[in-house]
Protein backbone atom coordinates (compact mmCIF):
# COMPACT_ATOMS: atom_id res chain seq x y z
CA UNK A 1 0.00 0.00 0.00
CA UNK A 2 1.43 3.37 -1.00
CA UNK A 3 0.99 6.39 0.84
CA UNK A 4 -1.58 7.84 -1.60
CA UNK A 5 -4.26 4.98 -0.69
CA UNK A 6 -6.46 6.66 1.43
CA UNK A 7 -6.84 9.83 0.05
CA UNK A 8 -10.69 10.50 0.96
CA UNK A 9 -13.00 13.11 -1.10
CA UNK A 10 -11.95 16.91 -0.18
CA UNK A 11 -14.48 19.50 -1.45
CA UNK A 12 -14.57 16.68 -4.87
CA UNK A 13 -11.21 17.51 -5.50
CA UNK A 14 -10.53 13.62 -5.20
CA UNK A 15 -12.14 10.44 -5.04
CA UNK A 16 -12.35 8.04 -1.93
CA UNK A 17 -10.10 5.28 -1.69
CA UNK A 18 -11.18 1.79 -1.24
CA UNK A 19 -8.42 0.43 0.63
CA UNK A 20 -8.55 1.78 4.53
CA UNK A 21 -6.16 3.72 6.28
CA UNK A 22 -2.67 1.63 7.73
CA UNK A 23 -2.01 4.38 10.05
CA UNK A 24 -5.22 3.76 12.73
CA UNK A 25 -4.32 2.24 16.34
CA UNK A 26 -8.00 1.86 16.87
CA UNK A 27 -8.73 5.63 18.95
CA UNK A 28 -11.56 7.99 17.90
CA UNK A 29 -9.02 10.70 16.93
CA UNK A 30 -6.59 10.77 14.63
CA UNK A 31 -4.07 13.98 13.57
CA UNK A 32 -0.86 15.25 12.78
CA UNK A 33 0.23 12.52 9.53
CA UNK A 34 3.90 13.18 9.22
CA UNK A 35 6.74 11.64 7.49
CA UNK A 36 10.59 10.98 7.73
CA UNK A 37 12.33 12.11 4.95
CA UNK A 38 12.99 8.68 2.98
CA UNK A 39 8.91 8.37 3.28
CA UNK A 40 9.17 5.16 4.86
CA UNK A 41 8.05 5.78 8.99
CA UNK A 42 4.56 7.31 9.14
CA UNK A 43 3.78 9.55 12.67
CA UNK A 44 0.81 10.77 14.01
CA UNK A 45 -1.03 11.34 17.15
CA UNK A 46 -4.36 9.10 18.77
CA UNK A 47 -6.59 9.65 21.11
CA UNK A 48 -10.23 9.09 22.61
CA UNK A 49 -12.84 11.63 23.06
CA UNK A 50 -14.78 13.93 21.17
CA UNK A 51 -13.07 17.31 19.35
CA UNK A 52 -13.18 20.41 21.19
CA UNK A 53 -13.61 18.91 24.57
CA UNK A 54 -11.42 16.93 27.30
CA UNK A 55 -9.68 14.32 26.13
CA UNK A 56 -10.65 10.65 27.61
CA UNK A 57 -7.41 8.90 26.78
CA UNK A 58 -3.59 10.36 26.57
CA UNK A 59 -3.22 11.99 23.29
CA UNK A 60 0.12 9.69 22.27
CA UNK A 61 2.30 9.18 19.06
CA UNK A 62 2.06 6.58 16.95
CA UNK A 63 4.83 5.02 14.07
CA UNK A 64 4.21 3.24 11.08
CA UNK A 65 6.93 1.58 8.97
CA UNK A 66 6.87 0.23 5.46
CA UNK A 67 7.69 -2.89 4.44
CA UNK A 68 7.79 -5.38 1.64
CA UNK A 69 4.32 -6.57 2.51
CA UNK A 70 2.76 -3.15 3.32
CA UNK A 71 3.22 -0.92 6.46
CA UNK A 72 3.58 -2.50 9.69
CA UNK A 73 1.18 -2.35 12.41
CA UNK A 74 0.64 0.99 14.32
CA UNK A 75 3.06 1.03 17.56
CA UNK A 76 3.46 3.86 20.23
CA UNK A 77 6.67 5.85 20.22
CA UNK A 78 8.99 4.52 23.07
CA UNK A 79 8.34 7.58 25.53
CA UNK A 80 4.95 6.82 25.60
CA UNK A 81 3.03 7.41 28.65
CA UNK A 82 1.02 9.30 31.35
CA UNK A 83 1.52 12.88 29.21
CA UNK A 84 0.18 14.16 26.17
CA UNK A 85 2.93 14.24 23.27
CA UNK A 86 1.50 14.75 19.85
CA UNK A 87 2.38 17.36 16.83
CA UNK A 88 5.60 15.06 15.71
CA UNK A 89 7.91 15.92 13.12
CA UNK A 90 10.85 14.22 12.18
CA UNK A 91 14.03 16.48 11.11
CA UNK A 92 15.11 16.77 7.71
CA UNK A 93 18.34 14.95 8.68
CA UNK A 94 15.73 12.18 10.27
CA UNK A 95 18.31 12.81 13.38
CA UNK A 96 15.43 14.23 15.73
CA UNK A 97 11.62 13.53 16.26
CA UNK A 98 10.51 16.90 17.62
CA UNK A 99 7.00 17.04 19.20
CA UNK A 100 5.03 18.91 22.16
CA UNK A 101 4.54 17.39 26.03
CA UNK A 102 2.93 18.78 28.56
CA UNK A 103 5.42 16.39 30.69
CA UNK A 104 7.06 18.38 33.57
CA UNK A 105 10.96 19.36 32.14
CA UNK A 106 12.40 18.95 35.54
CA UNK A 107 10.93 17.71 39.16
CA UNK A 108 10.62 21.35 40.04
CA UNK A 109 8.12 21.77 36.83
CA UNK A 110 4.22 22.34 38.22
CA UNK A 111 3.29 24.05 35.38
CA UNK A 112 1.30 21.59 32.72
CA UNK A 113 1.54 23.73 29.81
CA UNK A 114 2.77 21.65 26.37
CA UNK A 115 6.71 22.27 25.70
CA UNK A 116 8.50 21.42 22.86
CA UNK A 117 11.17 18.27 23.20
CA UNK A 118 13.11 16.20 20.77
CA UNK A 119 14.25 12.37 20.59
CA UNK A 120 16.82 11.10 19.13
CA UNK A 121 15.93 8.01 16.30
CA UNK A 122 19.51 7.31 15.82
CA UNK A 123 21.19 7.23 19.27
CA UNK A 124 19.86 6.24 22.46
CA UNK A 125 19.78 9.27 24.24
CA UNK A 126 17.57 10.86 27.01
CA UNK A 127 14.91 13.72 25.40
CA UNK A 128 15.76 17.21 25.02
CA UNK A 129 14.00 19.69 26.58
CA UNK A 130 14.23 23.20 23.86
CA UNK A 131 15.36 25.94 25.51
CA UNK A 132 13.12 28.55 22.96
CA UNK A 133 9.96 27.33 25.21
CA UNK A 134 8.23 30.08 27.68
CA UNK A 135 6.15 29.78 30.60
CA UNK A 136 2.82 29.32 28.05
CA UNK A 137 2.05 27.23 25.20
CA UNK A 138 3.93 26.01 22.37
CA UNK A 139 2.89 23.90 19.47
CA UNK A 140 3.73 22.21 15.85
CA UNK A 141 7.54 22.38 15.74
CA UNK A 142 9.12 22.46 12.15
CA UNK A 143 13.16 22.35 11.30
CA UNK A 144 14.19 23.33 8.18
CA UNK A 145 17.24 22.42 5.96
CA UNK A 146 19.15 25.06 7.61
CA UNK A 147 18.35 24.06 11.12
CA UNK A 148 16.02 26.77 11.93
CA UNK A 149 13.14 26.14 14.37
CA UNK A 150 9.31 27.33 13.55
CA UNK A 151 6.38 26.73 15.93
CA UNK A 152 3.77 28.30 17.38
CA UNK A 153 3.01 29.73 20.68
CA UNK A 154 0.38 32.14 22.61
CA UNK A 155 3.50 33.49 24.76
CA UNK A 156 3.22 37.11 25.82
CA UNK A 157 4.71 39.82 23.32
CA UNK A 158 3.00 38.72 20.30
CA UNK A 159 0.42 40.24 17.94
CA UNK A 160 -2.67 38.26 18.94
CA UNK A 161 -4.16 35.03 20.57
CA UNK A 162 -1.05 32.54 19.31
CA UNK A 163 1.78 33.59 16.96
CA UNK A 164 4.56 31.46 14.71
CA UNK A 165 8.24 32.01 15.53
CA UNK A 166 11.50 31.05 14.48
CA UNK A 167 14.39 30.50 15.75
CA UNK A 168 17.66 30.40 14.25
CA UNK A 169 20.09 27.25 14.84
CA UNK A 170 23.32 28.06 16.66
CA UNK A 171 26.39 25.77 17.47
CA UNK A 172 25.00 25.64 20.77
CA UNK A 173 21.15 25.26 20.21
CA UNK A 174 18.24 27.50 18.70
CA UNK A 175 18.61 31.47 19.18
CA UNK A 176 16.23 33.65 20.76
CA UNK A 177 12.73 32.96 18.91
CA UNK A 178 11.48 36.00 16.47
CA UNK A 179 8.35 36.72 15.48
CA UNK A 180 7.26 36.16 11.96
CA UNK A 181 5.59 39.59 10.58
CA UNK A 182 1.96 40.38 10.08
CA UNK A 183 2.02 39.21 6.89
CA UNK A 184 1.39 35.56 8.36
CA UNK A 185 0.75 36.70 11.86
CA UNK A 186 -2.50 38.47 13.12
CA UNK A 187 -4.33 39.88 15.93
CA UNK A 188 -6.25 36.62 15.87
CA UNK A 189 -4.63 33.42 15.78
CA UNK A 190 -1.90 31.73 14.13
CA UNK A 191 -1.16 28.00 15.23
CA UNK A 192 -0.51 24.65 13.89
CA UNK A 193 2.10 25.09 10.88
CA UNK A 194 3.84 23.55 7.88
CA UNK A 195 7.18 24.92 6.76
CA UNK A 196 9.08 24.04 3.26
CA UNK A 197 12.45 22.80 3.98
CA UNK A 198 13.80 25.57 2.10
CA UNK A 199 11.50 28.04 3.99
CA UNK A 200 9.82 29.16 0.69
CA UNK A 201 6.23 28.34 1.77
CA UNK A 202 4.13 28.08 4.78
CA UNK A 203 0.69 26.23 5.70
CA UNK A 204 -0.91 27.18 9.02
CA UNK A 205 -4.09 27.45 10.94
CA UNK A 206 -5.58 30.64 11.84
CA UNK A 207 -8.58 30.73 14.09
CA UNK A 208 -11.18 33.57 14.64
CA UNK A 209 -10.11 35.92 11.20
CA UNK A 210 -13.03 37.30 9.40
CA UNK A 211 -11.82 35.38 6.66
CA UNK A 212 -12.50 32.00 8.06
CA UNK A 213 -15.32 29.78 7.35
CA UNK A 214 -14.85 28.47 10.73
CA UNK A 215 -13.89 30.01 13.75
CA UNK A 216 -12.02 27.45 15.54
CA UNK A 217 -9.69 27.00 12.16
CA UNK A 218 -8.99 27.53 8.88
CA UNK A 219 -5.99 26.61 6.77
CA UNK A 220 -4.08 29.62 5.38
CA UNK A 221 -1.18 29.49 2.54
CA UNK A 222 1.93 32.20 2.19
CA UNK A 223 5.06 32.05 0.53
CA UNK A 224 8.50 33.74 0.12
CA UNK A 225 9.33 36.84 -1.69
CA UNK A 226 12.49 39.37 -2.82
CA UNK A 227 10.70 41.68 0.39
CA UNK A 228 9.93 38.30 2.77
CA UNK A 229 6.82 36.53 3.55
CA UNK A 230 3.61 37.04 1.63
CA UNK A 231 -0.15 38.11 2.71
CA UNK A 232 -1.10 34.54 3.70
CA UNK A 233 -4.48 33.95 2.02
CA UNK A 234 -6.89 31.09 3.28
CA UNK A 235 -7.10 28.07 1.09
CA UNK A 236 -10.62 28.04 0.32
CA UNK A 237 -10.85 24.78 -1.17
CA UNK A 238 -9.91 22.65 2.29
CA UNK A 239 -11.43 24.75 4.78
CA UNK A 240 -14.79 23.30 6.58
CA UNK A 241 -16.76 24.70 9.06
CA UNK A 242 -15.26 22.21 11.34
CA UNK A 243 -11.13 23.15 12.75
CA UNK A 244 -8.92 22.12 9.96
CA UNK A 245 -5.03 22.12 10.93
CA UNK A 246 -2.06 20.38 11.28
CA UNK A 247 -0.94 19.89 7.46
CA UNK A 248 1.78 17.76 6.50
CA UNK A 249 3.34 17.49 2.81
CA UNK A 250 4.48 13.93 2.03
CA UNK A 251 8.81 14.51 1.33
CA UNK A 252 7.72 13.44 -2.66
CA UNK A 253 5.58 17.00 -2.45
CA UNK A 254 2.78 15.26 -3.70
CA UNK A 255 0.24 14.53 -1.16
CA UNK A 256 -0.87 17.39 2.02
CA UNK A 257 -2.09 15.95 4.60
CA UNK A 258 -3.92 17.49 6.85
CA UNK A 259 -6.58 16.48 9.75
CA UNK A 260 -10.37 17.93 9.41
CA UNK A 261 -12.91 17.89 12.86
CA UNK A 262 -16.52 19.11 13.41
CA UNK A 263 -16.75 20.78 16.94
CA UNK A 264 -18.19 18.07 18.82
CA UNK A 265 -17.23 15.24 16.33
CA UNK A 266 -13.82 13.23 15.90
CA UNK A 267 -10.54 14.20 14.28
CA UNK A 268 -9.59 12.81 10.83
CA UNK A 269 -6.63 12.59 8.64
CA UNK A 270 -7.64 13.86 5.07
CA UNK A 271 -4.78 13.79 2.00
CA UNK A 272 -4.75 15.93 -1.28
CA UNK A 273 -2.67 16.40 -4.50
CA UNK A 274 -0.33 19.03 -3.86
CA UNK A 275 -0.77 21.53 -5.50
CA UNK A 276 -4.14 20.82 -6.89
CA UNK A 277 -5.71 22.71 -3.70
CA UNK A 278 -5.25 25.96 -6.07
CA UNK A 279 -6.98 25.08 -8.91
Amino acid sequence: MNKSAFLVLVCGAIAVADEPSPFDAGFENRLGLTFSPDGRTAYWVEWDGKWGSRATSPQAIYSSTQQDDGWSSPAPVPFAGQYDYKDPFVSPDGTWLYFISDRPSDDSDEEADSNIWRYNLIEEAPMEFLSVNSDSEEYSPFVTNTGALYFASDRPGGYGQGDIYRADMLDDGFGPPTLLGTSINSEFGEWNLWVAADESEIIFESSSRPTNISIPGDLYYGHRTDDGWSSAVPIESLNSDGSDLMPRLHPDGEILYYTTAPLGGHARIVGIEWPSVFE
